[in-house]
């Protein structure tokens, strides 16, 4: 399953890389999510919580930044994840190209997405509703995450994992950092990801009219099928006397 989706901080593009490379603090950004540790540098386990209606799935697994590409300014990445409570899976490769422009930063992210279980019956018109409300989220809390100078300063890990030469970490280790942010409000960790707000609210808002005119509509037709169908009837009745 292929899913694109895109969105717009405004922060310079420098920034928002660098940011993008500190899994540990933008995870908080990251509506549903917990982070739950760093077995090794660039592999990073935790769980998300979704919730679909009146269901809920949650997938405990493994992120992996493959590359980084600083050049480019794009990321290649990997989560993958089984539901905690089923046989259900989820495995996406995930590339995110960062681009600069008037309004600040254009954050592409293209998805290969391969799932199975609960959350496959919706199909793709539903997980990409859900999967765009999910980054436009996303893109809010890490706006404001950055605009409150929670995340500063080069990330440690480089293209394919590696870090920082011993001296530059030393001297970060040094230097006084920042004080801690307050976390986005938006999404605390452990939310669940809850499709009334993330999908069917923001349709609501969209379509509402167009919506409200098709219901309209149909309910006419119904009125005059029913209204058509008694007058047959009543002249049907009277013919035959």
């Amino acid at each position: 399953m292929q899913l694109s989706n895109s969105f717009t901080i405004d922060r310079p593009l420098a920034e928002v890389y660098q940011a993008f490379l500190q899994v540990e603090r933008i995870a908080t950004c990251m509506p549903g999510s917990t982070l739950l540790g760093q077995p090794e540098p660039g592999t990073y386990e935790g769980e998300v919580k979704v919730k679909v209606g009146p269901l809920g799935v949650t997938y405990a697994g493994q992120f992996v930044i493959l590359d980084a590409d600083e050049a480019a300014h794009r990321l290649t990445m990997r989560a993958k994840g089984r539901e905690k409570r089923g046989a259900g899976n989820a495995d996406a490769h995930i590339v995110a190209t960062l681009s600069e422009s008037p309004a600040g930063t254009v954050v592409q992210v293209d998805a290969d997405l391969d799932i199975r279980g609960k959350v496959a019956q919706f199909g793709r018109g539903v997980i990409g509703e859900v999967t765009d409300g999910i980054m436009q989220t996303f893109a809010r809390n890490l706006e404001d995450l950055l605009r409150s100078g929670g995340v500063s300063g080069p990330a440690p890990a480089t293209s394919g994992g590696a870090t920082a030469p011993p001296d530059v970490l030393a001297a970060a280790a040094a230097a006084p950092g920042p004080a801690p942010a307050p976390e986005p409000a938006a999404a605390p960790a452990g939310a669940e990801l809850d499709a009334w707000a993330l999908i069917v609210r923001p349709m609501l808002q969209r379509h509402g009219a167009g919506i409200a005119s098709v219901v309209l509509s149909g309910l006419a037709a119904w009125v005059g099928a029913r209204a058509g169908a008694r007058s047959g009837a009543r002249r049907r009745y009277f013919e035959h006397r």
